[in-house]
């Protein structure tokens, strides 16, 4: 039997109006529940009333109800038994959202994936997917309908649940406020399941790739390059390749290259990468303090006989592992002699490349909202998602600053979010219908260059001029250069510049 109520009277004589007529509608009364969440609800007592909240208790489909505040209410025995949680333990806990991540069993775990979209306040019923974390931590999938009810002034009163099957379908639309952090809560499910990085979201073949490489990265002890512009998470992948490899019991070590002078960079490397001869053939324990990993920021900007050390740095079991980033592509940076040939064939043994956000703008929608799940909470209540108007205005954007700065942007229109979904009207006027490149920062003065970088680079051109002017001549470009012909080898060699023949010797070859 279905009964189907519109409206129902409270003891006061108020008329409680349901959003949409469904089955087996009750409000009942507890005085512990009252006290609680401070929710005060009507005493139904004619005979009727209490048949249909015996239906409530006995019936096998899970039913919660949750107050205007996002409290729950009231669950029935058959919630219970679905989440391994007594009704006494999780009633008057709010529901809020919680990061994917967070997929310990608990109350407030289990409270998260109960939370209403935004449109179950509306005024027609709603559905979205959900992980339901059992007591036990075992998770299991479900589709879970909400069902608004309101007063006769039309404010919102209460929201009613029910808990289907995930593969059940029926009338009841999807809420679009929650299908993202469905997709995210889904996706970092499975790559946890896998055992791979649930920081990097993504999906397509190129994404995949991605994965694989980082993956086969981490099995392996070589050297390791990262290529990306900035802000497109180079560190977070170096931090991730540490994390999964052989060496994840030592610490990692970074060092910015562009940020130190040479002599510091110089002394913290030769500390860093040369192991400790004392420490060679005893146990783990004894090297568990020296870094199992050095990151070293744009390698590029390397000056060029640090370069040189870095190549020649003595390897042994107890070395550290060595990845390096650039936002340089490494065969632009060598034929331009920012990178030695022989470092240069040293770190491209392992390349990964990291695309630039306005290339994977498919993934943007996953990714502002996990930056919108993974940001301090501020002084209100954290938005749960973006309007689809919103999103339009993300997508427009070109994102200069990539990851990093869709991050700022997200965790700034939060805080200024009045409602349960971040609008258009909240984003910041710069990147509405605008491409990013408009609004790119000032140029950044041209970084000071080690001045033995800089000789070292004037004197490879010198001397490549002279020679071409006198036809590899080696005594006329000497002449020149006004240098001996003994100091001009001894200079070639030492900046590796090739010792084409002479006219003459092509001759007396021939």
């Amino acid at each position: 039997m279905l009964i189907h109520v519109r409206h129902v009277h409270n003891q006061a004589g108020d008329r409680l109006t349901v959003g949409a007529p469904f089955p087996f509608l009750v409000f009942w009364t507890c005085p512990k529940i009252r006290s609680a969440v401070g929710v005060v609800m009507a005493t139904l007592r004619k005979p009727g009333y209490r048949r249909l909240s015996l239906l409530f208790h006995k019936a096998s489909e899970p039913i919660f109800l949750i107050d205007a505040a996002r409290r729950l209410v009231y669950v029935n025995p058959s919630w219970e038994a679905l989440t391994g949680f007594e009704a006494e333990s999780v009633l008057g806990q709010e529901c809020l959202p919680l990061e994917p991540a967070a997929a310990e069993p608990g109350r407030d775990r289990l409270a998260a994936s109960f939370c209403p979209p935004a449109e179950a306040f509306g005024t027609e019923p709603t559905t979205t997917t959900t992980l339901v974390i059992h007591a036990s931590g075992e998770p299991r999938w479900r589709r879970l309908e909400f069902w608004p009810l309101h007063t006769g002034n039309d404010r919102p009163l209460a929201v009613l649940g029910f808990v289907r099957p995930v593969e059940s379908t029926g009338s009841v639309p999807d809420a679009p406020s929650l299908k993202l952090r469905n997709q995210l809560q889904a996706l970092s499910a499975q790559l946890r399941a896998t055992n791979r990085p649930a920081e990097l979201i993504g999906a397509g073949p190129q994404h995949l790739r991605l994965l694989e490489q980082i993956h086969a990265a981490a099995q392996l002890s070589g050297p390791v390059l990262i290529v990306g512009e900035p802000g497109t998470g180079k560190r977070m992948v170096a931090r991730i390749i540490h994390e999964q490899g052989p060496s994840a019991t030592r610490p990692l070590i970074a060092l910015d290259a562009p940020a130190m002078t040479p002599d510091l960079l110089e002394t913290a490397l030769r500390d860093l990468l040369v192991a400790d001869p004392a420490t060679e053939g005893l146990p783990n324990a004894a090297v568990d303090s020296r870094p199992g990993t050095v990151l070293i920021r744009e390698v590029c900007e390397l000056p060029r006989d640090i370069q040189s050390q870095l190549e020649t740095r003595p390897q042994t079991p107890t070395s550290p592992r060595l990845i390096t980033t650039s936002k340089r592509d490494p065969d632009l940076a060598r034929t331009s002699h920012k990178l030695r040939d022989d470092l240069y064939y040293q770190l491209t043994a392992q390349v990964i490349r990291l695309a630039p956000l306005r290339h994977r703008l498919q993934d943007l929608p996953l990714l502002a909202q996990t930056f919108l799940q993974q940001a301090p909470p501020g002084a209100g209540r954290k938005p749960l998602g973006f309007t689809a108007e919103a999103m339009e205005v993300l997508n427009a954007y070109d994102w200069p600053g990539n990851l990093s700065e869709l991050r700022r942007v997200i965790e700034a229109t939060m805080t200024i979010a009045a409602g349960d979904l971040i609008t258009a009207a909240d984003l910041p006027t710069a990147i509405k219908g605008q491409l990013g490149a408009a609004y790119n920062p000032p140029p950044m003065p041209p970084p000071v260059t080690p001045l033995d970088s800089t000789l070292e680079t004037l004197e490879r051109r010198l001397i490549e001029q002279a020679l071409n002017h006198a036809r590899h001549n080696k005594t006329k470009a000497a002449d020149m250069l006004s240098i001996s012909r003994p100091r001009l080898y001894r200079r070639m060699k030492e900046l590796n510049i090739p010792d084409l023949p002479e006219p003459d010797e092509k001759a007396a070859g021939l």
